[in-house]
């Protein structure tokens, strides 16, 4: 009688792929920023009311900082998840989630940087769809992550 094992997967590749979504997306984001980057003002839009309305500001250089340490953050917040839960199933939930998350975060850490570019003396504005629009990209790249999680099983 064979009986078929679960593989085998270490705490450090289980961290990694964990933590890999957040650089990911702290990549994707950086991108954005020097892309945006010629067209930002000396103070762009970083928070903003639910009716979309620009409410709070920081120089870009500080706007970039503050959306690193919120990937850092979730990072930090996943790989405690990580280590606090049981079962050899347990990375790959996680790591489905971070991929979610790192993707919701992401996404809407560039339309808010678009947002902020060539407002020629306007106001930035964030219209409220756009937070909707982040939750689906990041269920949609959970959902592939965890799909393509369970097809290596």
């Amino acid at each position: 009688m064979t009986t078929r094992q679960a593989p085998r997967s270490g705490l450090g590749r289980r961290v990694v792929s964990t933590v890999a979504p957040y650089a990911a997306g702290a990549a994707v984001t950086g991108g954005a920023f020097l892309l945006f980057k010629g067209s930002f003002a000396d103070e762009i839009a970083t928070h903003f009311t639910l009716d979309g309305a620009a409410d709070g500001f920081h120089s870009p250089g500080v706007a970039f900082g503050l959306y690193l340490t919120i990937f850092g953050i979730e990072a930090v917040g996943s790989g405690a998840a990580l280590l606090s839960v049981k079962g050899p199933r347990t990375g790959g939930s996680v790591g489905a989630f971070s991929w979610g998350l790192s993707a919701a975060t992401a996404y809407f850490f560039v339309v808010v940087m678009q947002a902020s570019t060539d407002l020629q003396g306007g106001a930035a504005e964030l219209p409220p769809y756009q937070l909707a629009i982040a939750v689906v990209a990041g269920l949609v790249a959970g959902g592939a992550a965890w799909l393509i999680g369970r097809r290596r099983a």
